[in-house]
């Protein structure tokens, strides 16, 4: 009689563990990045861009090539002031009408924006669309402290300019298509020029360091401080 007494309550402990663990699990689920239920009468759109959180992208009604959503919330690559966010909330999908898009994705290169056709919104389904990004962190030293400056993105045969950017002294990452770029930092007025390979691949961010010397930029000193006999 004791040993059954003991099994119902081992098997009611056990019951309020795996309950407790499903409330556990579906609280973690409504308060994490996932989006809420589909609203009546709509599809939803999600962006699966690795690890990315966020992009700046559009989507276009193919039939009327009209654009119907847009969300930028990156600001520019040569903005003096941005840095990467230590907790980026998941935002890459919208709800859309049944219908056929185009979704168009910027990049932080001017000359390389990604179009994506023919996604088709299903009323009440999801449709998951891939997008093939990346991205680099370029850090510019000197004397051990991260400095602000220019930098140029180029095709890895050094024939076009494909954007451009400014460094940060805190974390910023850049968002590129998959790929091997030549990044150069190059100062007129100045002998820096520093060019330097960064593959961009999808899910990962790829680092890059460059040290500047201290008088790198400085130019010597004519004899006399520059004075003319």
């Amino acid at each position: 009689m004791a040993r059954e007494y003991g099994k119902r309550i081992c098997a009611t402990i056990l019951g309020i563990a795996a309950l407790s663990a499903l409330m556990a699990g579906c609280a973690a689920t409504e308060g994490g990045n996932m989006p809420p239920p589909i609203p009546e009468g709509k599809g939803r759109l999600i962006l699966d861009a690795g690890n990315i959180n966020e992009l700046n992208f559009f989507v276009i009604d193919q039939e009327t090539e009209e654009p119907v959503y847009s969300f930028t919330p990156r600001p520019s690559p040569m903005s003096p002031s941005a840095y990467e966010r230590s907790v980026q909330k998941f935002r890459l999908f919208t709800y859309l009408d049944p219908g056929v898009y185009t979704v168009v994705v910027n990049t932080d290169l001017e000359q390389d924006i990604i179009e994506i056709p023919d996604v088709e919104i299903v009323l009440g389904e999801e449709k998951w669309v891939p997008v093939q990004v990346g991205r680099f962190m370029l850090n510019v030293t000197r004397n051990g402290a991260r400095t602000q400056v220019p930098f140029l993105v180029l095709d890895y045969q050094m024939r076009t300019v494909l954007g451009q950017g400014m460094t940060s002294t805190q974390v910023r990452h850049f968002i590129a298509r998959p790929g091997i770029y030549k990044v150069r930092i190059e100062m007129l007025g100045s002998n820096i020029d520093q060019i330097r390979d960064v593959e961009v691949n999808m899910g990962r961010v790829t680092p890059i360091s460059i040290e500047l010397s201290p008088s790198v930029d400085e130019s010597p000193e004519e004899p006399g401080g520059g004075q003319g006999p």
